[in-house]
């Protein structure tokens, strides 16, 4: 079984969330779509910014994820270089549908057998779980979040888990290969779980980031970042998507 995210991490993120000058509040010392929220009149003033724009021009900007900046006449000089977050970042209900789309993709070839919604969780830091060796997914209710633990970026997180069970279905044990082989894709990897989720947290003793050595989790987050935002993630771990895309490729034809 595999939660996301532990309830021990999910405690020590708090540690690391700043309430910053211009009202974002961020998770971690870098910005990204995925680990700021909030926002004060500057993300009105972007926002009406990008509404003046030819519809087709928006629409398109908002099909991917480009570098973020929060700062408006830096954005406005070059909007389809760089995305103001939430503005012309990927919107939630797109990171729903992509989620969704490899979802019933990963049920329609038997990799899932069944994905439960809005269950509620014993503990309210958990917002999804795989349980291996019987294929089922289960996610909590949408809440307003960081958007990288919201349910599109958490689904396919859990999909994630689910083609790698199918690629390796004794993952764990000690003489297992690894699915990313070489330090180059495991420090892309671990690049774009904590663009996701926010940085790694350093602990001593037993409560160790649950993502940190662990091959499955780092595959998870480089799964949901190719699914939801698929240039983001090819330009920023290219060799790591690239072995992903080699390994789970070969599971579905469909997937990629």
């Amino acid at each position: 079984m595999s939660r996301f995210p532990s309830p021990t991490l999910a405690d020590r993120i708090d540690d690391r969330i700043q309430e910053l000058e211009d009202g974002f509040v961020r998770l971690g010392d870098e910005d990204t779509p995925f680990t700021l929220r909030g926002g004060g009149e500057s993300v009105e003033e972007a926002q009406q910014l990008h509404d003046e724009r030819d519809e087709r021009e928006r629409e398109r900007d908002e099909e991917s994820n480009e570098p973020v900046t929060r700062t408006v006449s830096t954005w406005r000089a070059d909007m389809m270089g760089l995305d103001f977050p939430f503005v012309d970042t990927i919107p939630l209900d797109e990171q729903r549908s992509r989620a969704n789309q490899v979802a019933e993709l990963a049920v329609d070839e038997d990799v899932v057998d069944r994905i439960d919604r809005d269950v509620a969780f014993r503990s309210d830091t958990v917002r999804g779980k795989y349980w291996r060796g019987v294929g089922l997914i289960e996610i909590g209710t949408d809440r307003d979040d960081f958007p990288g633990f919201r349910s599109g970026v958490v689904l396919a997180h859990e999909v994630g888990h689910a083609f790698y069970d199918a690629w390796s279905p004794d993952s764990g044990v000690d003489d297992q290969p690894r699915l990313f082989r070489t330090t180059d894709e495991t420090e892309q990897a671990v690049a774009l779980s904590e663009r996701l989720h926010g940085p790694m947290v350093e602990t001593d003793g037993p409560f160790v980031d649950y993502r940190k050595g662990s091959d499955e989790e780092l595959a998870a987050a480089v799964f949901a970042s190719r699914i939801i935002e698929p240039t983001a993630a090819q330009r920023i771990a290219p060799d790591a998507v690239r072995r992903l895309e080699e390994v789970f490729g070969d599971l579905s034809e469909d997937l990629f």
